[in-house]
């Protein structure tokens, strides 16, 4: 199969990080309140099971993509539903949940910029900031993406780790309890149910290629699962033995509630500050990755030589699509009851259909031979 599109390449530590930072953007917004809300004081423990699904999401897209492995899951889609059925899912399924996520991160991290520190701009400006940043990122390609992450992971893990630091002096054991907070369905399977739907399992099938190939794809998803899920871990961790879980409720964004808890002294009073930098960092190459990712989706699956021209649409429907919840209560319900639910579908869902798909067409090959 020709290969109608140039990406770059860049080895599997840029993989490992790019694919781990961006995971770990949803931290920052209102995604933690959400899983103290389901799972009260057991909210730390609701994260291993979405481990285990992605882990597993991980090992069947493998399988997918090492059924040809000079192709990436958009083509081999089109190889195992044929070239219409297969360019339909790709663009349904791929492009479009892609295109909605991206509108949902840009409104959500310009609603988190509204209430830390731009509250008197308007919305749209904040949104066509962030869009910007993800219009240039997308237009200079995953492999400058991905340098960019691993220049800046050390930043980003470091003001994490600080904060869990200066963190320590607050935490109260005690608020762990009862044990498994408001029962075990709702944490093991409605935290299996809310974590595990995450958009860089689709998207590391979407540039495999770039990453090395798929000799290389499991070992680079794993880390970056680990990465992103142990740091969804620690911050969870470290807010519930902070604040208690029916405090945390209450909190819009707990990440900067966590960063205006610390107290460093007189000169140091506002550190949160710098932790505004890393959700500035963290969201422009998440928001980015997500264009990237939908325009080469949608090229690969019309054939195009170039993804570059479709940047510039995709990025004027995400901001449309940011503006239409009307207040962040809303844009919030979106992100849970329809981003997180129709995230099951390119990773889990869609591997499995082509799997067993492949496997009744070999099986009708050999049985005609």
């Amino acid at each position: 199969m020709v290969k109608i599109i140039k990406e770059g390449r860049f080895g599997p530590g840029e993989a490992v990080v790019l694919l781990g930072i961006s995971s770990m953007a949803r931290i920052f917004l209102s995604y933690p309140r959400l899983l103290v809300d389901t799972g009260g004081p057991a909210v730390w423990m609701m994260p291993l099971g979405g481990l285990a699904v992605a882990l597993a999401g991980i090992y069947f897209m493998s399988l997918v993509l090492k059924k040809s492995p000079g192709s990436t899951i958009i083509e081999i889609t089109e190889q195992a539903f044929g070239p219409f059925i297969g360019m339909a899912v790709n663009i349904l399924v791929t492009f479009q949940i892609l295109v909605v996520t991206g509108a949902v991160f840009i409104r959500e991290f310009s609603e988190a910029m509204l209430t830390t520190t731009l509250r008197y701009a308007p919305i749209s400006l904040i949104d066509a900031a962030f869009l910007a940043m993800g219009l240039l990122g997308a237009y200079l390609g995953v492999e400058a993406l991905a340098r960019t992450a691993r220049l800046t992971y050390l930043y980003v893990l470091g003001g994490l780790s600080i904060l869990i630091f200066s963190l320590i002096p607050f935490w109260n054991f005690h608020n762990m309890l009862p044990f498994f907070g408001k029962g075990p369905k709702e944490v093991f399977l409605m935290g299996t149910y809310s974590t595990a739907g995450i958009a860089e399992i689709i998207i590391a099938g979407v540039i495999v290629q770039a990453m090395g190939g798929a000799k290389i794809f499991a070992g680079i998803g794993y880390r970056a699962m680990l990465m992103g899920f142990g740091i969804l871990f620690l911050s969870l961790t470290t807010l519930v033995l902070t604040y208690s879980w029916p405090v945390s409720e209450e909190f819009t964004l707990p990440f900067l509630r966590l960063a205006r808890t610390i107290y460093l002294g007189r000169f140091f009073q506002r550190p949160e500050a710098i932790f505004i930098l890393i959700w500035g960092i963290v969201g422009a190459i998440k928001i980015a990755l997500l264009l990237y990712a939908a325009a080469v989706s949608l090229a690969r699956s019309l054939k195009l030589p170039e993804y570059r021209p479709l940047i510039w649409p995709l990025g004027l429907a995400m901001f449309i699509l940011s503006l239409l919840p009307l207040d962040m209560p809303s844009v919030i319900e979106v992100d849970a009851v329809y981003i997180r639910s129709a995230m099951l579908l390119p990773d889990y869902l869609l591997p499995l259909l082509i799997l067993a798909v492949l496997w009744f067409k070999g099986r009708g090959a050999r049985a005609g031979s």
